[in-house]
């Protein structure tokens, strides 16, 4: 998903979403993917395998405290 589709979903600024994006970088949950379309870079994020599984235990987690 392009960042700037998520920064607008999620109404916060550039400096914002590029910091919480870098730690979950960090942890290998997300590929940022950097591509440049008619002079003007993108940044494209991308969930990881890992990403996708600690996703999954998270909500499995959420799960049992609903209960």
């Amino acid at each position: 998903m392009e960042f700037q589709i998520i920064k607008e979903q999620l109404e916060v600024s550039d400096s914002v979403l590029s910091k919480h994006l870098k730690v979950l970088e960090d942890a290998s949950y997300v590929q940022l993917i950097k591509k440049t379309e008619f002079t003007r870079q993108r940044t494209w994020v991308s969930l990881t395998s890992e990403g996708r599984k600690s996703f999954k235990r998270h909500l499995e987690e959420l799960k049992k405290i609903i209960g």
